[in-house]
């Protein structure tokens, strides 16, 4: 279950719906990931489908894990005990 955001705009966009600061292609995208990650209660659960390239990150975001979105667009999140915390959405390729 997602417990926190780092992003404000991606948790009103998931939250509220308002989603402007993020492009329409990728919207419906972003909304389905999260709403898959919210359904989490393992890692494992997340490795499906396989287009979500589910991976610990290294470097400056190490202890965090990552899903590909679309292109160099990522969510990044924390994974603790069951839960996502951290949640943000980021291009860092």
């Amino acid at each position: 279950m997602i417990k926190s955001f780092k992003d404000k705009a991606l948790e009103r966009c998931w939250r509220e719906g308002q989603c402007g600061k993020f492009r329409t292609n990728l919207k419906r995208r972003i909304l389905m990931k999260l709403d898959s990650m919210d359904l989490a209660t393992c890692l494992d659960d997340l490795r499906n489908p396989p287009s979500n390239y589910l991976h610990q990150l290294t470097g400056n975001l190490k202890g965090y894990w990552a899903i590909r979105v679309n292109g160099p667009w990522r969510l990044i999140f924390r994974w603790s005990e069951g839960d996502l915390y951290d949640v943000s959405l980021e291009q860092y390729h």
